[in-house]
């Protein structure tokens, strides 16, 4: 009778270990797949933060080069109209720029 029971002991033992190593099995399964699926999403994250903030940039700039391109329509309109109400005075000061920059590139 002893041996019946160590042979069901025995056979518990093993269908208990192999119980256990199918577990560790499926968790080895599972945490590859999740560690597979933080690394995808990572990625999938990082992307969709870098089209973000190239969206971003990008609309900076044009809103910055909008803001340059009418201040600058604005001075040469404000240029223009000094040099219609004063021609001399311009003609003057525009033969005074020109000494000043031959001067300095002479050097």
């Amino acid at each position: 009778m002893q041996a019946t029971i160590k042979g069901n002991a025995e056979v518990e033992k093993n269908s208990d270990l192999e119980t256990i190593m199918s577990d560790i099995a499926s968790l080895k399964r599972d945490v590859g797949a999740l560690a597979e699926h933080l690394r995808t999403g990572a990625v999938d994250h990082a992307t969709g933060a870098g089209r973000n903030a190239t969206t971003r940039l990008s609309d900076e700039a044009r809103r910055l080069y909008g803001n340059l391109a009418e201040q600058g329509q604005h001075s040469v309109k404000a240029l223009s109209r000094h040099v219609e109400e004063q021609p001399v005075t311009s003609l003057l000061v525009a033969f005074a720029l020109g000494m000043i920059g031959s001067r300095m590139l002479s050097r």
